[in-house]
């Protein structure tokens, strides 16, 4: 597959151990990344609605049951974080962007603002720029990016708009193409910002 890296990153490599806030760690994405992010000794704590759906257990990893739209139970846990990472995904929508990327953007945007934090990660996907739609085949544009997940991509690009407004956060959003069970490679890659990998 193949990913594109959208980014303003200012921010300098961290040594240490660092403490990880993950949004979206219920999903099986989310998962994947709580489970690497203790192996590589971060501390982290998963910010979730249901934390049975969470199995994994280990001493790095705390779950937290929070509602990530308000921002008062958002803040303490914002406060205490190195790095932010969203992995969040919202059920389809049919006539308008799905609002809800936009309004947890906003969200840790103010928390950040208030407890001085900088450094936050956004999964998206490939195409939610519409410019990029001519890259698809004719069938993929015009039934699974417009009918299927068009809105979903609308509000992931509304949420991608706002960070572009910001001076206080170094974001990156991450956009692969697809996503795959296929055993973790281990595979490093150099990412610099506004270039597409394969």
């Amino acid at each position: 597959s193949h990913y594109f890296i959208q980014s303003n990153l200012r921010y300098s490599a961290m040594s240490g151990q660092k403490r990880l806030v993950v949004l979206g760690a219920t999903g099986a994405t989310g998962q994947l990344l709580i489970q690497q992010a203790v192996q590589r000794n971060y501390l982290v704590t998963a910010l979730v609605r249901t934390p049975s759906k969470i199995t994994f257990q280990d001493k790095n990893l705390t779950v937290e049951v929070c509602n990530i739209f308000d921002k008062a139970q958002l803040q303490p846990h914002v406060d205490t974080a190195d790095v932010i990472m969203s992995c969040l995904g919202f059920p389809l929508a049919w006539s308008n962007p799905v609002p809800h990327f936009l309004t947890v953007a906003q969200n840790l945007s103010e928390c950040m603002k208030e407890s001085g934090k900088r450094r936050v990660i956004f999964m998206h996907a490939w195409y939610t720029d519409p410019a990029s739609h001519a890259q698809a085949s004719f069938l993929s544009r015009n039934i699974f990016l417009w009918l299927v997940i068009g809105q979903t991509l609308a509000g992931m690009r509304l949420s991608e708009k706002f960070l572009e407004t910001t001076d206080h956060l170094d974001y990156t959003c991450v956009l692969p193409a697809g996503l795959t069970n296929d055993p973790v490679t281990g595979t490093e890659t150099d990412a610099f910002i506004g270039v597409c990998y394969p």
